[in-house]
């Protein structure tokens, strides 16, 4: 009777565990979302970006254009954006997202070009 105990006991610590440690997971990427939402201003131009913590996202560039879509956190700073227009399959673009207090640098998967933004008010 003493070997069925022991399983149990080293069963429920395994999955106690498993279950802490995908909480924690859980706290940190909801940490990182949450200090993303809100809308950026890009650096000495008029583009905006906004991020909800629905995990979507409206931007509007220099000239007025204006696009929505869904935005996907990733490993290693990475974020993948998905576009979406009426009648039109989603574009793709991914990139590098670092962010440091109330700025927001954004970098193209191929590091060709760099947008930086400030939290507007």
């Amino acid at each position: 009777m003493e070997r069925p105990i022991m399983k149990n006991i080293l069963v429920k610590t395994v999955i106690c565990s498993l279950l802490g440690v995908l909480l924690i997971v859980s706290l940190v990427s909801c940490a990182h979302t949450n200090n993303l939402a809100g809308k950026w201003q890009e650096i000495g131009k008029k583009s905006t970006i906004e991020f909800h913590t629905n995990g979507t996202f409206d931007a509007v560039d220099d000239m007025g254009m204006a696009v929505r879509g869904k935005y996907f956190l990733q490993e290693n700073n990475t974020v993948r954006f998905e576009i979406t227009r009426e009648g039109a399959a989603p574009e793709i673009i991914r990139g590098k997202l670092i962010l440091q207090g109330d700025e927001l640098t954004l970098i193209s998967a191929d590091n060709k070009e760099t947008e930086k933004y400030r939290r507007a008010p």
